[in-house]
């Protein structure tokens, strides 16, 4: 379990201890920026909040290239479209808002393993009822790109506009506009999606 949380993490280790314990099964709770120990072959299944994980963008891919490659869930306690696509975009098996209960999420480990792959009906539904604007989903020019990977690093609009050299008001609409094409609505958002896509380092 990789996850911030002690107290989310202790649940569902206790959880799937007493779920899978007679297979001899070893739980063990992550930190999200212990990079190495997720790197570690001997992991059958890791279940990552995708929103406190640096670099997933690049570490997932390395990790199912690995000769024995984990199955991959994430559970993830504030689901956007934008997270859900990302997530299967890079390669995890399944992805489940933490609001799931223990049996449900339990049901999902075991679909996992078994290469299948679930998103909760109503993480799907709540994906699917966000209709896209007219520019979501498209891709990001540079410029904005580099004016919301500082707008996450904390920058204000002020400071990139006097490192770039342009106006406040045109770095705001950059800043907008790239917003509305990752179909984030606010700086916490854009700030745990910049860390999953290794935007922060």
């Amino acid at each position: 379990m990789v996850d911030q949380s002690p107290i989310f993490a202790s649940a569902v280790l206790d959880l799937a201890a007493s779920t899978f314990g007679d297979t001899g099964t070893h739980c063990d709770a992550i930190a999200a920026t212990d990079v190495e120990r997720l790197r570690e072959p001997e992991w059958d299944v890791l279940l990552i909040d995708p929103q406190f994980t640096p670099n997933l963008e690049e570490l997932v891919p390395q990790m199912l290239a690995a000769s024995h490659s984990p199955a991959l869930i994430a559970v993830a306690s504030h689901p956007t479209k934008e997270l859900v696509d990302f997530c299967v975009r890079i390669g995890f098996n399944s992805v489940v808002s933490k609001s799931i209960s223990g049996r449900a999420l339990m049901r999902v480990i075991r679909v996992s393993l078994a290469g299948g792959s679930l998103v909760d009906r109503a993480f799907s539904r709540s994906a699917e009822g966000q209709r896209p604007g007219p520019t979501e989903g498209k891709p990001l020019t540079e410029r904005e790109l580099y004016v919301l990977q500082l707008w996450a690093k904390g920058y204000s609009n002020s400071d990139i506009a006097d490192r770039i050299g342009l106006s406040r008001k045109t770095v705001d609409s950059h800043r907008a506009r790239g917003m509305k094409k990752l179909g984030l609505v606010d700086r916490p958002a854009l700030i745990r999606m910049a860390s999953a896509r290794g935007w922060l380092v």
